[in-house]
């Protein structure tokens, strides 16, 4: 819920994306998140599994 309510603001300030980068954490996986953003029409493109490299722009976006 807290996921989405920060993607409802991110949204509202910087428009709606046409696609998301996660990695395969419990939050980007679930049923309400894939609910939500087939919803927006948003395609969701989730990294390899124990792949850092896969995901070095998605972590290095988090540290910043």
């Amino acid at each position: 819920k807290d996921l989405i309510k920060h993607y409802h603001y991110a949204f509202a300030t910087l428009g709606v994306p046409q696609a998301i980068k996660t990695d395969n954490g419990p939050a980007f996986i679930s049923k309400q998140f894939k609910e939500f953003i087939d919803k927006w029409g948003i395609k969701h493109i989730t990294g390899i599994p124990h792949n850092p490299t896969g995901q070095s722009i998605v972590e290095r976006a988090n540290k910043e």
